[in-house]
């Protein structure tokens, strides 16, 4: 999905022959509902407006496997190409849903068992998902543009989902951009069969990530005092990743919590470049050479972990940052 920059946020303009080519729909008080979407690629790009109408509502089970009432209306872009294996595109067909910019309401199971969609993109004049809206999914990624305030439905997403989620938070009126990785987290009830109790034991650092917020804001000062459990409950990897979104991000980012990130990534700087080589992260590890934090070891760590993985081109760009850090001084004779 091609979206144009716009400062240091993405602009919301969707190119017309992107759009979903055939779109079900009905007529809604407060605009138009869709209903169901016809297509042949999981990456659904929905239309912002209907026949003039701005479309405000995704109907219950729109992306269901199991058929609902779509109604009789249908729109279909001027631009559309009907081929042979266009189909509804619901359940695992769906991978990535860009929502229209004014949708104000999701219905109930909306994406029941969409569980292949990992991508949502929509704006905060949505602020609630409806029951079970994403239930069966495992979203990793959403993208909320803020264009009014800070308000949005991003808890209520965070909240359905127990996997790891990371939420792109692009702000209009401040022109600035966060990135805020939400880590894993579930719950587990444990008998205890002599006392006949039922005791809830949870897991991970997500569920401590889950409570900041207040009013449907998120609470940036109280999501970095987390960082002590993200550290002491999730892997060095899930910590190193959410210590650099907040660094590289740094939106409403305090001094004493910035300081705390970044001493958290000089201790763990050598696991830090062996993690992003071999996932080959490059923006990651530009920003660890912009902002000066390698030192010799974990230089060599990195190129270590590129050559084992045969990660070529991080290779090339480690092997030269090393060549101008730290260049090997010529030798010296005598006579």
């Amino acid at each position: 999905m091609n979206k144009e920059k716009c400062g240091s946020n993405q602009e919301w303009k969707k190119q017309e022959e992107q759009i979903c080519p055939e779109v079900h729909y009905k007529i809604i008080p407060s605009g138009i509902m869709i209903t169901g979407c016809y297509g042949t690629d999981g990456q659904v790009i929905l239309p912002d407006e209907i026949e003039g109408g701005p479309v405000t509502a995704i109907a219950p089970y729109t992306f269901a496997e199991d058929r609902i009432d779509e109604g009789t209306l249908v729109w279909t872009g001027e631009n559309a190409e009907f081929t042979e294996d266009r189909r509804r595109i619901c359940g695992s067909q769906v991978t990535e849903v860009w929502l229209p910019a004014k949708v104000t309401e999701i219905g109930r199971y909306a994406f029941y068992r969409c569980r292949n969609l990992r991508k949502l993109i929509l704006t905060d004049s949505l602020l609630d998902m409806g029951g079970g809206a994403l239930n069966g999914c495992r979203l990793s990624n959403v993208e909320i543009h803020f264009r009014k305030g800070k308000k949005s439905c991003l808890k209520s997403i965070v909240e359905e989902m127990r996997y790891q989620i990371l939420a792109e938070l692009l702000y209009y009126e401040e022109n600035k951009e966060a990135r805020i990785l939400f880590p894993e987290h579930y719950e587990e009830a444990v008998e205890n069969t002599p006392a006949r109790i039922v005791v809830t034991h949870h897991h991970g650092a997500g569920g401590y990530y889950r409570q900041c917020f207040y009013n449907r804001e998120l609470d940036y000062k109280k999501y970095d005092e987390m960082l002590y459990h993200v550290v002491a409950e999730e892997e060095v990897q899930t910590a190193v990743k959410l210590v650099l979104n907040r660094l590289r991000f740094p939106f409403l980012l305090g001094k004493e919590a910035k300081a705390a990130y970044a001493s958290y990534l000089r201790e763990h700087l050598m696991e830090a470049g062996r993690i992003l080589a071999e996932s080959e992260e490059i923006e990651e590890l530009k920003f660890l050479s912009e902002k000066e934090y390698w030192t010799p070891e974990a230089l060599d760590e990195a190129i270590l972990a590129a050559a084992e993985k045969k990660k070529t081109e991080i290779l090339s760009y480690l092997m030269d940052e090393k060549y101008k850090r730290y260049p090997k001084e010529k030798k010296k004779f005598e006579l």
